[in-house]
């Protein structure tokens, strides 16, 4: 009885808590409806651009809560834009396509799936949900002979976002370490085009993003 309770008295001790804050950067990369690159009502020519994001990690052995704040500027792929009204128009004057990046800026929270550290590296699976505002740039396409063919004002929209990942830390020390993230984003916004048959339009917006960065416990790992 006497070892029983001192093994069960042990137990919590052998749960390693951590408070952990992280800031990383990296490239964001358009997918499916968002990159395509064809005249389709959901195509998004999209390409790829920066992001950073800041989290924070609480967690166990095992299992953990997480939050985070993420800003994603992704470049509007023009060239592509321009090659469909050449293609379209079938050479009839020049074309000018002038386009900002779409931005997205999300808020996240969800849980964290942990595997057990090895070598001073811990991997970690986080499912988030939460909510993110999207900015769809501003849009003029003209033509030499024609004028403008098509224009549309910056518009912001907000919805739901869904984010899934993996991020993998390396510990330098006790505090201070290391971190490599890739992750999924997906949220679908609605934006206003006066020129548009309806007025508005929903764009599925699916990203990926690849980061590092660093990794800093808030506190002591054992209690």
């Amino acid at each position: 009885m006497v070892l029983f309770l001192a093994a069960v008295t042990a137990l919590p001790q052998n749960s390693a808590r951590k408070s952990v804050f992280g800031v990383n950067t990296g490239l964001s990369m358009a997918s499916d409806e968002f990159a395509k690159k064809t005249f389709t009502y959901d195509a998004g020519f999209a390409t790829m651009g920066p992001n950073i994001e800041a989290d924070y990690l609480y967690y166990g052995n095992y299992f953990g809560f997480s939050s985070s704040i993420g800003y994603a500027s992704i470049f509007f792929n023009e060239k592509a834009y321009q090659s469909e009204y050449d293609g379209t128009l079938n050479g009839y004057g020049t074309n000018e396509v002038s386009a900002g990046n779409y931005q997205v800026l999300k808020f996240l929270v969800g849980f964290t799936l942990k595997l057990p550290e090895f070598n001073h590296t811990e991997v970690l699976f986080l499912t988030h949900l939460g909510y993110a505002c999207t900015i769809h740039p501003d849009l003029i396409v003209t033509n030499s002979e024609l004028g403008v063919l098509n224009s549309m004002d910056r518009d912001a929209g907000g919805a739901p976002v869904a984010n899934m990942g993996v991020k993998i830390n390396y510990w330098l020390n006790e505090r201070y370490g290391m971190s490599l993230n890739g992750s999924m984003n997906l949220t679908e916004p609605s934006f206003y085009d006066s020129t548009g048959p309806g007025g508005s339009f929903t764009m599925p917006i699916k990203y990926y993003n690849v980061n590092i960065g660093f990794v800093m416990k808030l506190k002591s790992s054992s209690l």
